[in-house]
């Protein structure tokens, strides 16, 4: 009996112990996983209001607090100037801060910038409900009856009926005679795309 309690007392305190280290890997791998979704939301937030180019000036700033512009282009390898106007535009959009000091030898002033990470959820919401509000106009626009589009067979322009008219139903670019549209396609495709950014 004294072996059987020995081996039960062992196994239960392996088990335990396995459970303690099984715990610690699933809060290790959810908080990667939540840094994984923070860093995914920063970097699509931040190519939507600035473009792909400025998410590596993003994520320089991301963990640091009032870097020069200077700093910033020697690390990412871009032009002061186009740095600057990546910056402004995460500015508009209160994804960093800034401050100006003025430098005593040359008569510069100098922005000092700190990425704001608080902002990001903000920023991404909006732009969602932005998108969401252009895609429900878009919508409207391409169910409406008087609304008929004629396109040539390159599919260079699209164009309403009296737009077709005033080209005597030629295409701009092409030359080429335009058709009616079956924009039956576009407006299930717009359908689609409502339903998944109103269901994130």
């Amino acid at each position: 009996m004294i072996v059987s309690y020995r081996f039960y007392y062992s196994t239960i305190t392996k088990l335990k112990y396995q459970l303690s280290l099984e715990e610690q890997m699933t809060k290790k791998t959810r908080a990667r996983r939540v840094g994984k979704e923070r860093s995914k939301l920063m970097s699509e937030t931040v190519a939507q209001v600035a473009g792909e180019e400025a998410i590596p000036v993003a994520r320089y700033l991301r963990d640091k607090k009032n870097i020069s512009e200077f700093k910033i282009a020697d690390a990412t390898k871009y032009e002061v100037s186009r740095v600057r106007s990546m910056l402004y535009k995460l500015h508009e959009r209160n994804l960093v801060t800034y401050y100006r000091k003025k430098d005593r030898k040359k008569g510069w002033y100098i922005s000092y910038w700190t990425f704001n990470q608080t902002g990001v959820p903000h920023t991404a919401l909006s732009l969602r409900k932005q998108k969401i509000d252009q895609l429900k106009e878009r919508l409207e626009r391409e169910e409406q009856q008087d609304n008929i589009f004629y396109v040539c067979k390159n599919l260079c322009t699209r164009m309403l009926f009296d737009q077709a008219v005033d080209f005597h139903f030629k295409c701009p670019e092409c030359g080429e005679l335009v058709s009616q549209l079956d924009n039956s396609k576009t407006i299930t495709n717009i359908k689609a795309q409502l339903q998944e950014l109103e269901a994130q």
